[in-house]
């Protein structure tokens, strides 16, 4: 009993001790905490005035920049600072404690008021474009006293709390050395204490620890009853989460089936069972390969089945492509699963499970999307072809053609039309047709053709133009017009052709002046022939001459040629018969027998006809009837220009734009078909162009992602709601795996949304190449996987 007494003695000294050092450190650190926090809110004071200081002087700049140039830009640090300044002003008014601080918040907050309302004031009459009233209040200076004074009563606060901020630092400090001596005081009292009580403790010890085996053993019977409690709850629980394994797997939207170690079928959700034909009931117990017949889709031959692999090396196993599923019926679905291991707590491989899904529809679709993709590179190539086809007639014509854009600046030009008028492509495209070669094309009669006449008329044909070049000299011209309007109906293409017939007047002029010269000198007859004749065998065009009873007088050797005709049957005979009567055209007698006798001159008198050694030919007839210096007699003058070639290049360009007409057509439907596929695709999709900006995506990708059209449509895909598509491993594959690979299918990615939430995705990339090959299409499909791959891992803890 007395070395009990003893001991209570002592560890009660040593209790009073410890109280009393507890005590005395409890004070001494209550005073530590009252220093520290006293210093903490002199800092957060002198911090909130600086910060109140900087926000005015922000404030002052901003009104400043935008005093000086009248942008709002530079309102918004102004506007930024009258938002902070009230705030720190309450704070100021809530930390200062002292009736010295208060008298200086009391004396600036007005200070700064009427700093406020000036600036408030200058802005307004900026606004209003008073410069004379700003420079005024400016060069007063009242500003700039009001911004000293605010500095002067804020320094002198700012004095007064550093002041109060070293009287708390030389509490605290003092403090500390006072609990520091406290600390080192009371440990020498309990050390001694220590040393005295531990040989008493060393023998109560050894009668404590057969008490503590007692105990020890009544606890561990206490443990037991609560483990029997706590596993009888586990029990309860494994049943409750067996339950609701069981419906999750019934209401999933994949189909599930589970095996034992030996491949037999332990579990078939109801879509495994749809799937396969095979009831819950019938098929648990049999091999998997009798429920679950697979064959490759092009060969036909049965597929390994992932669940045999799976269970031989206990790994994860995906199904490739192509695979088709024969349910027990016979019908056959293409199909995409997974398949995992099983294992026990030990790691062993008790089973398998695999999830599968129907992907027939999305097959089908990708099918639809590729022969949507071929359909349009052949569009693409009709369309390349098509104007191909026409710049080629454009090039091969013999007449100069140019074409115009409706601001009548060239688009293309024929080559001929480069090297008749001494000109290159580089000056003449793009150009306004009345500035080409130093404004030589500012033709008054050109003029009056394109913007008086042709809007009226959509076409219009020989009409002439003469005009002084400075590089080839005079030109008679024969211009024809095409206005070609565009298929989208807002654009039109004037398509110009140019015949230079300045050599043909010449002659038809030679030829009048010496009727003329003849008829006034009165030359002998035969001399009036021969010179005629020479001319007309220097003509490049079909010349032929007749008397008034329509018999050949005479023909240029250039008719002798394209109509390979001799003199010896053509001269004397009647026009109609020349030829066994190839030339009794209706069209030229009307000419010749109805209108030229009641006009002197026709000109351009087309006519078309079959001729058995040449074939058809299209002509225009330039007549004219001369009269015989006696005055009896009268000759008619017939010019034959060939305009075949003209006629076919003018039907081929015409039927080039309706080709491609057509072919806009075609084009704009096939959008529309891929869009209607896109947009009934029950994945979300998206197609980026190569700079990765969204082209468009599907009804489905808006839905899920809760998105729309207005803030997706041509953003990069990186900045889609607010950033949160910014994501690693999408970056990873659209920058660095996609440019290698045309294709790539089943990239998981892992994300946090913000509105959706955690999800797991199955990213299937497509980059489709245009067929121009200058710019790629990038279609992502989207897949999630979340509700599976959690399903997946609780039957892997199951």
């Amino acid at each position: 009993m007395k070395n009990k007494y003893r001991l209570a003695l002592l560890l009660t000294a040593a209790g009073l001790m410890a109280a009393t050092a507890a005590l005395g450190a409890l004070w001494t650190f209550d005073q530590l905490k009252k220093d520290a926090g006293a210093r903490k809110r002199t800092f957060v004071v002198m911090d909130s005035a600086n910060k109140l200081m900087s926000a005015l002087i922000d404030a002052e700049t901003g009104q400043r920049g935008y005093l000086l140039t009248g942008n709002k830009v530079f309102l918004e640090p102004y506007l930024s600072a009258r938002g902070v300044i009230s705030g720190h002003k309450e704070e100021l008014r809530a930390l200062a404690l002292s009736d010295e601080a208060h008298k200086h918040l009391n004396a600036v907050f007005p200070l700064i008021d009427a700093k406020m309302a000036e600036m408030d004031n200058l802005i307004e009459l900026r606004q209003k474009n008073a410069a004379a009233a700003i420079l005024g209040i400016l060069k007063s200076g009242r500003g700039k006293r009001s911004m000293d004074a605010v500095r002067s009563e804020l320094n002198a606060f700012l004095l007064l709390a550093k002041g109060g901020l070293a009287q708390h630092d030389e509490d605290f400090h003092s403090n500390l050395r006072r609990l520091f001596a406290i600390i080192v005081a009371a440990s020498l009292l309990l050390l001694l204490l220590a040393v005295a009580s531990a040989y008493y403790i060393d023998r109560e010890t050894r009668q404590g620890l057969k008490d503590l085996v007692h105990l020890e053993t009544r606890h561990l019977l206490e443990v037991q009853e609560v483990t029997n409690k706590e596993l009888e709850l586990s029990n309860s629980t494994l049943q409750v989460s067996e339950e609701k394994l069981s419906v999750t797997l019934r209401s999933i939207g994949d189909a599930v089936m589970a095996t034992d170690a030996q491949g037999r079928i332990t579990l078939l959700n109801p879509l495994a069972e749809r799937l396969t034909g095979w009831t819950q009931a019938e098929a648990k117990g049999r091999p998997v390969q009798e429920i679950f017949n697979i064959v490759n889709e092009a060969t036909r031959k049965p597929a390994e089945n992932p669940i045999q692999e799976t269970l031989a090396h206990g790994t994860t196993h995906l199904l490739v492509n192509h695979i088709i599923l024969i349910a027990r019926s016979g019908s056959e679905r293409a199909i995409a699963d997974s398949c995992a291991p099983i294992r026990n707590r030990a790691g062993a491989v008790v089973g398998a499970v695999m999830v599968f899904r129907d992907v027939t529809d999305k097959k089908e679709i990708e099918h639809g999307l590729e022969k949507t993709r071929r359909e349009l590179e052949v569009i693409k190539k009709t369309a390349d072809e098509a104007s191909e086809y026409a710049d080629s007639i454009i090039n091969t014509v013999r007449e100069p053609l140019i074409s115009l854009n409706q601001d009548l600046r060239v688009v293309s030009a024929s080559r001929s039309f480069y090297e008749v008028f001494k000109v290159n492509p580089k000056e003449t495209v793009g150009q306004l047709i009345y500035d080409l070669g130093n404004k030589q094309w500012d033709i008054p009669k050109l003029r009056e053709l394109l913007e008086t006449i042709l809007p009226q008329k959509a076409t219009f044909d020989n009409y002439e133009v003469e005009h002084d070049f400075a590089d080839i000299g005079r030109r008679t011209m024969l211009l024809n017009a095409r206005q070609i309007q565009r298929v989208s109906g807002k654009e039109r293409i004037i398509l110009l052709a140019i015949e230079d017939i300045t050599a043909r007047r010449e002659i038809e002029n030679g030829l009048e002046k010496a009727r003329k010269e003849l008829a006034a000198t009165k030359i002998s007859e035969d001399a009036v022939r021969e010179y005629s004749e020479s001319i007309i065998n220097t003509v490049r065009e079909p010349l032929i001459s007749l008397d008034q009873d329509l018999r050949v007088v005479s023909a240029s050797r250039s008719f002798y040629e394209v109509f390979r005709v001799n003199p010896k049957e053509t001269v004397g005979q009647l026009i109609y018969d020349l030829g066994n009567k190839q030339w009794d055209i209706p069209k030229l007698r009307e000419l010749l027998e109805n209108i030229l006798p009641q006009k002197a001159t026709f000109d351009n008198y087309e006519v078309a006809h079959d001729f058995a050694d040449i074939g058809r030919r299209i002509m225009l007839l330039n007549a004219r009837q001369i009269q015989r210096a006696s005055g009896k007699e009268r000759i008619i003058l017939l010019a034959i220009e060939d305009i075949t070639e003209r006629r076919e290049i003018e039907d081929g360009l015409e039927k080039a734009r309706k080709e491609l007409a057509a072919t806009k057509i075609s084009e704009d439907a096939a959008r529309e078909y891929s869009d209607s596929i896109i947009n009934t695709v029950r994945e979300p999709l998206i197609s980026l162009d190569q700079d990765l900006r969204v082209v468009s995506a599907s009804r489905s990708f808006y839905e899920v992602f809760k998105v729309n059209p207005e803030e997706t449509v041509g953003q990069l895909i990186y900045d889609l709601g607010n950033k949160q598509w910014d994501i690693p491993k999408l970056r990873e594959l659209l920058e660095n795996i996609l440019p290698q690979k045309a294709t790539f299918d089943n990239y998981e990615v892992e994300h946090d949304f913000a509105d959706i939430g955690r999800r797991i995705m199955l990213l299937n990339a497509r980059q489709i190449q245009r067929a121009s090959g200058k710019e790629r299409i990038i279609l992502l499909s989207i897949e999630d996987i979340t509700a599976r791959s959690r399903f997946e891992t609780e039957l892997r803890q199951a």
